[in-house]
């Protein structure tokens, strides 16, 4: 009888379980050089649903202990990419010059050339938080003057700087991981 009760305790708690699915992962192409497609995949917004995204549970996730999912409120696509700079200097290496034609090339694309987009730049930890914060600023206004010069109108695009305040490798603030890109759709 206590098996019986506990069970269907659990099973009505169960039933009223809400998960949220997050709104819209962000697409991390790290060291990769991304292609044109994958940088459009990445910031298309195809499955926004009046005004409202979901994305399915991963396999093994308590789907199964859920009467109902609820979408958390819109958030836009982005993706986060590795731009080279040289030490300390806001000058795009030349060893990301494929993945900034290939960068220019999607946001020029008939897919994404009605959005506006955000470049967003980080740095890694070292150094102080002043100097951090002008720096990805000046390199978010470096990818943004590559773009331009490349065919993305400059309306399209404003620039953020946030220095070391969202580092990836909270373990390691002074890994490269770190110093990226962010670029983000309708903002």
């Amino acid at each position: 009888m206590f098996e019986i009760n506990t069970h269907r305790t659990l099973a009505a708690l169960l039933a009223c379980t809400v998960v949220l699915v997050p709104a819209h992962a962000q697409t991390d192409f790290g060291k990769s050089s991304p292609s044109v497609q994958d940088i459009v995949n990445g910031l298309k917004d195809d499955d926004a649903i009046e005004g409202v995204r979901t994305r399915s549970l991963r396999p093994g996730a308590a789907a199964e202990a859920t009467s109902a999912a609820v979408a958390e409120p819109s958030a836009p696509p982005s993706i986060s990419m590795q731009i080279q700079f040289d030490y300390a200097s806001d000058q795009i290496s030349g060893q990301s010059k494929k993945t900034m034609n290939n960068l220019a090339a999607a946001l020029a694309s008939s897919d994404l050339s009605s959005q506006r987009f955000t470049i967003v730049g980080h740095t890694d930890g070292r150094g102080t938080a002043e100097y951090n914060l002008g720096l990805s600023q000046r390199r978010a206004a470096s990818v943004k003057a590559y773009l331009v010069s490349n065919g993305v109108a400059p309306e399209r695009l404003k620039t953020v700087g946030k220095g070391f305040s969202e580092l990836v490798n909270k373990d390691n603030p002074a890994s490269a991981e770190n110093r990226r890109v962010e670029i983000i759709a309708g903002s």
